[in-house]
């Protein structure tokens, strides 16, 4: 290699071609290989399922063997399970081995996760192949709280004059599988139904400060439980 750089013109130009395409070979595949990632839904609760659906495609000429699919899980995200035959996992990487693609073959296989961390979670695949990286991919997913209501009431004013006259927990009425009880200072329960639909108003209590317990049992089998102070002011 050192004597071909003392030759001049069109020469050097060649050699120099040479040299570099020894020192990279990933240049001579990189452009052969797609990788492609697909998220079930761009948005999730806390600790819920997502999938990501990858496919592999050999866009070469030639039978190829050794490809991996790597993932380097974030903080938070979890392995759940995945439809590929050959998964490995060490630390946080989670390891993909692809089969071998003939000519214009692609394989296709899901990756389930769940993630604990609120926020955009940023999901990116690496395609290997040996220690070359030859591609990757990425996804968005939004990641929001695991509760589904946001209760802020904190008092109502059940007066009869058609303004807050009721205990009104904003989006409930999506949730009709709930129970809701009441107790007093004392810790009495003062009032207790099943599918609470926003039309509790104190009637026959006084006014002063209560608490309440909210349990939302959800479709997807889940149980949230909700509970703060609720003033009675007329």
């Amino acid at each position: 290699m050192i004597q071909l750089f003392k030759y001049t013109g069109k020469k050097v130009t060649a050699a120099f071609a040479v040299a570099v395409f020894a020192l990279c070979p990933v240049l001579s595949f990189a452009v052969d290989f797609d990788l492609y990632m697909q998220v079930d839904r761009t948005e999730v609760r806390q600790g819920e399922p997502i999938t990501f659906t990858v496919t592999v495609q050999n866009r070469s000429g030639a039978t190829v063997a050794g490809l991996q699919v790597v993932d380097s899980l974030s903080r938070g995200v979890a392995f759940i399970s995945s439809t590929a035959a050959g998964v490995t996992t060490g630390g946080r990487n989670l390891i993909v081995n692809v089969p071998t693609l003939q000519a214009g073959e692609s394989y296709t296989f899901d990756l389930t996760q769940r993630t604990e961390r609120r926020g955009t979670l940023e999901k990116q695949l690496w395609l290997r192949r040996g220690v070359a990286t030859v591609q990757t991919a990425q996804a968005r997913v939004e990641v929001l709280t695991s509760n589904v209501l946001d209760i802020q009431v904190t008092m109502f004013t059940p007066n009869g004059d058609g303004v807050n006259d009721y205990f009104e927990i904003p989006g409930l009425l999506s949730f009709p599988n709930n129970e809701l009880v009441i107790f007093n200072r004392f810790s009495d329960v003062v009032y207790r139904t099943r599918g609470y639909t926003n039309n509790w108003d104190a009637a026959g209590l006084p006014d002063g400060n209560y608490f309440y317990i909210l349990t939302l049992y959800l479709d997807n089998g889940v149980v949230q439980k909700y509970n703060g102070p609720i003033a009675v002011r007329r």
